[in-house]
Parts: C-alpha cells; structure tokens; sequence
C-alpha cells in the first residue's frame, strides 16, 4: 500500500517517531505535488487554448482524426521518397531555410550569402538536423513556445541563404526573437521538452503542455527579471543534463530532481552565462564540445562526474576555451557533426579522427575552423 494511503493520525504519529518514515512521507508528498502541478498547467494551457478558440475550436476528436490522416499521407509520401533529411537554419529574427543533409563524411561545402548580408551579421544562427516532413519548435525572446511545419520551408538545393524566407507559421511580433530551436516529428513527439535559460534555469514540461502552450501563444514565466531561453530539447526522465556555460563549465545532474515549475539549475560566475545544454542517457556515452573559436574535443561521460542535485557550482572543462555548444555521442565514434563557420563554409567532421578523453583535462582539441557560429549532429 502506497504511504500517503494511510490516513493523517497515522502520518503524522510515524513521522514523529521514525525519522526513515518521515523521509518517506516528504518524498511522497514531493512526488504527489510535482505530478499536481504538472496537471494543474497542462489544464491552465488547455484552458487558455479554448478561450483563444472560442466557438471554433476543433474538438478533441476532430484533431485526432486530422493527425491521423496527416500521419497517413505522411507514411504514403514516405514510402514514395518525398521525404528527406535536411538541415534547417533560422535566424533569430525567423528567416530560415532548410538545406539537403550532407553526406556524412568529412567535407566542406559553402553556404552561399550576398555580399552586403555576410553568415557573420546572421548570428545568432540556429541549426538543426531532421526531416523534411517534421517540424521545428522554438521558444521565443517573449518566452512563447511555437511549432511550424518544416514543409513551409524552402529547400535550398544550392546551399544559399537567399532562399530563406520568414518562418510566418511562427507569428513572430515585430521586436520578438528566437532564442531556442529543435527539430522534431509532432506526430511522434517526445514525452517531454526541456528548456534552459542563460541564467541556467531548468524546466521540464510534458508534451501535452508544450503542444496547448504552442497553440494557444500562452507565455511562460521565469523568476528573473531579464532571463533568456538559451536551449530547448527533448529530454527523459532516467536521463541526465549536462549544462555549458560561455568561459568553459560545467555541471551535471539527473533531470528527475527538477521540479515541475522548475529550478535553478547551476551556480554561475558574475561574468558567466549558460549558453547550451545536452541530455546524457545512463548508458556509456561521451559529450562532444565545441567551441565558438573552432576547437573540437571529446570526453567521456564517466569522466564528467554528475552532482547529486540541481544548483551546483560551474567547474572548468580546460583552460581558455569558449564554449558554443555540446552534444551526446556514441564511445563508438560513429557520429558526425556538422559546424558552420563565421564565414559561411558548412563543414562535416567525422568523430573517428577524434579521441575520446577519460576525463577534460586529457582532452586533446581538434581545430576545425577559426570562428563557429552554429553546430548539429548528423
């Protein structure tokens, strides 16, 4: 019989007298809060959903049946091979184009631009690998999360920023930004989505939270005044989160001891800032980092010890290095990464030339150009 089934005399006597038991009762009752409150704002979001739809609004069976047909012709393009891997770029003011995904060998290809708009002046530049057919959700400067078909995106068969063209699905407000992206298959999403902001604050909402938020344009709030979203990704449960400040720190640990309304996720320096984020499965695995000055290094996730709760203080990975983003790879060394330069060349770095570190500080750097202004795994 589950502990908070028993009734109050009967709490509140073991409490006093088994200090193992009062434990037990406060994990409970954590436990029993956090999954209320996560109810408590999948319903705030819903809610608000409705009341922006009004009379209109599409009922909840109607939205299931278009997502099943949507998931039907989707499967039947498939199978006639409509769809393809792409890499989508979005500027922070929402001009994006999506590119073919290179060939995962080491390469370099040149991301054509106009002369009087350089790759330079585009930063920040978000990058992410998916399918044609998926989507991309972002979180924007006014703390609003929302989706848009990958699909109203141009293609670019000649890698060129020209032909990008404002994401409109996004509904970005004149002085509104982005400030996060993640591809995605909303007709397979993930359990849950997580958001990191500068300051490190870290929450975790489930994707029924996410989807009301993104339809509605319900904002989030954060406790700090100033605050940015800086990552947002899907995330488990069982897994850890690795957060990665600018002057080169770090601090781990499980996802599972964020609460729902979220928490302060690392102790930073004055002059510091969170900058990205990754998700550690248990299983062996490594973190590739890379850096704003083009140095590549990789270590393994045993080497990066995690904290036994939020809120740690940063510590160094090495010395002089400016961080621009980290991602999880196989020990195996079967990943490849793709990096785009300051001067718009799109390069394609195989892992296998690049050793694996016990731990930062035997990491050996691999200089892959001279400044970075975007990073994805392939």
């Amino acid at each position: 019989m589950a502990i908070l089934d028993q009734d109050l005399p009967w709490l509140s006597a073991e409490a006093r007298n088994d200090p193992d038991t009062a434990q037990r009762i406060i994990e409970a009752l954590t436990e029993r809060v956090q999954t209320l409150q996560r109810h408590t704002d999948e319903l705030r979001a819903e809610n608000a959903l409705l009341k922006r739809s009004g009379a209109h609004h599409a009922s909840g069976e109607q939205v299931e049946r278009l997502k099943t047909n949507l998931r039907d012709l989707r499967q039947l393009a498939t199978r006639s091979g409509l769809d393809r891997e792409v890499v989508t770029l979005l500027s922070f003011s929402g001009q994006g184009v999506q590119l073919p995904a290179p060939a995962p060998f080491e390469q370099t290809l040149p991301l054509l631009a106009p002369p009087e708009e350089p790759v330079s002046v585009l930063k920040p530049l978000y990058m992410a690998h998916g399918m044609w057919f998926g989507s991309i959700m972002v979180m924007t400067s006014s703390m609003r999360l929302a989706l848009a078909s990958g699909i109203n995106l141009p293609i670019s068969e000649d890698l060129d920023w020209r032909d990008a063209r404002p994401a409109t699905a996004l509904g970005l407000a004149r002085a509104e930004r982005v400030e996060a992206m993640f591809a995605l298959d909303e007709l397979r999403p993930p359990r849950d989505v997580l958001m990191v902001t500068r300051r490190g604050w870290a929450r975790v909402m489930s994707w029924p939270l996410v989807e009301n938020l993104a339809a509605s344009g319900q904002s989030l709030t954060l406790p700090g005044d100033g605050d940015m979203p800086v990552w947002l990704g899907a995330c488990d449960a069982d897994a850890d989160l690795l957060l990665l400040t600018r002057n080169g720190r770090w601090t781990r640990f499980p996802i599972s001891l964020i609460p729902s309304t979220g928490c302060a996720g690392i102790t930073l320096e004055p002059d510091d800032d969170v900058v990205s984020a990754t998700v550690l499965g248990r299983a062996g695995s490594a973190v590739l980092f890379i850096g704003a000055d083009g140095m590549l290094f990789t270590v393994a996730a045993g080497g990066l010890e995690p904290h036994k709760k939020p809120g740690a203080k940063a510590v160094p990975l090495t010395r002089r290095f400016i961080s621009l983003t980290a991602f999880p790879v196989s020990m195996r060394k079967t990943d490849t990464v793709l990096v785009l330069s300051n001067q718009g060349e799109l390069q394609v770095v195989s892992m296998k030339g690049l050793p694996i570190a016990a731990k930062p500080s035997e990491a050996q750097p691999l200089k892959a150009a001279e400044r970075l202004i975007a990073a994805t795994l392939l």
